[in-house]
């Protein structure tokens, strides 16, 4: 009887480690998890709505404002150029680097932001730049490191390695601000909108066209 007891105390005990040791792991995995989700906020969602807005004032301000008009014809093309390119290489690195695949915690926030992005790219299409011409372009603006700045953009700009993706993005975006083309830029336009809003809300860090609303109000 003694020997039964022992041994049910000794079973209990050995159940109740385990049930310990498995709610442990799972808050500490949960934890892992929750830095892992907050480093991909920090360093990729932010950066994305930071590109999508640039992107957003720079198809705004050749729709509304006649940007254009004030920027110097090279000047114009290299920064329309890089502006693209940006959105277009967040979206390469998302699906490169299995950023998707670790913001579990909102299936619908992935699908929203992979739709956002895709309508980007989509719009973009004119039958002339191409599916591989804007993978080529987002190439362009990634290292191993992720994307890269303006000025190592410049610099890849005059190099002959980048001719074909440099040649197919400037006829696309000297044409861009055409009244024949000025329905693809308001596309752009919203769409680079309604991504920033929807990053806001998963970065939790107000865009400059957020907070330009609420001081005209």
């Amino acid at each position: 009887m003694a020997d039964t007891s022992v041994t049910s105390v000794l079973l209990i005990g050995a159940v109740g480690g385990a049930i310990t040791a498995a709610i442990q792991y799972g808050f500490r995995r949960y934890g892992e998890m929750e830095q892992e989700r907050r480093e991909i906020v920090e360093t990729q969602l932010l950066q994305l709505q930071n590109s999508a807005e640039s992107l957003y004032y720079r198809a705004r301000n050749l729709l509304e404002k006649h940007g254009k008009s004030v920027m110097e014809p090279d000047y114009y093309v290299k920064t329309s150029a890089f502006a693209l390119g940006r959105v277009l290489a967040h979206e390469q690195q998302l699906m490169a680097k299995g950023v998707y695949a670790k913001l579990n915690r909102s299936t619908r926030m992935k699908r929203e932001i992979k739709a956002r992005l895709h309508a980007i790219n989509l719009t973009m299409d004119d039958q002339e730049f191409l599916h591989y011409h804007r993978l080529r372009l987002a190439e362009m603006l990634l290292d191993k490191d992720g994307l890269i700045s303006f000025g190592e953009f410049l610099r890849r700009w005059s190099d002959p390695a980048y001719r074909g993706p440099v040649s197919s993005v400037s006829e696309f975006v000297r044409k861009l601000p055409t009244e024949r083309s000025a329905e693809r830029l308001g596309k752009i336009c919203d769409a680079a909108s309604e991504l920033v809003l929807l990053l806001e809300r998963e970065t939790r860090v107000p865009s400059a066209m957020t907070l330009n609303v609420h001081l005209a109000k």
